[in-house]
């Protein structure tokens, strides 16, 4: 199941996710631009890898992922694990998700796969 999570104002720009393939996704004008994956067990997920296309640096669309799929995290009132450098540099400068994180969850993330 995909859902929209976030447009920008002007309608190109939108977050959604896909629960059935593990990742959220941004995209400008429908078209793919990026993406966050996950792995899920229950309410505990792990953010595993997230990646912009090339022609997609730059603009702020890394954020705008990053920030929807933390605050969907938020909603569900999920438990993290964060795996992935891109998150950890966000939530350097937001610090509103560090509560979220669950540092030592390296026992649960293994029973994800």
């Amino acid at each position: 199941m995909t859902k929209v999570l976030w447009t920008d104002t002007s309608g190109s720009i939108a977050v959604v996710k896909d629960e059935d393939n593990r990742f959220y996704e941004v995209q400008e004008n429908g078209n793919y631009a990026g993406l966050l994956a996950y792995e899920r067990k229950g309410t505990h997920y792990s953010l595993t890898h997230t990646y912009v296309q090339e022609g997609y640096r730059g603009r702020g669309l890394g954020t705008a992922l990053i920030r929807e799929a933390l605050f969907d995290l938020t909603g569900e009132r999920a438990s993290v694990t964060n795996r992935c450098p891109v998150v950890d540099r966000f939530i350097e400068k937001h610090s509103q998700f560090r509560e979220m994180l669950d540092p030592g969850s390296q026992a649960v993330d293994d029973t994800l796969n």
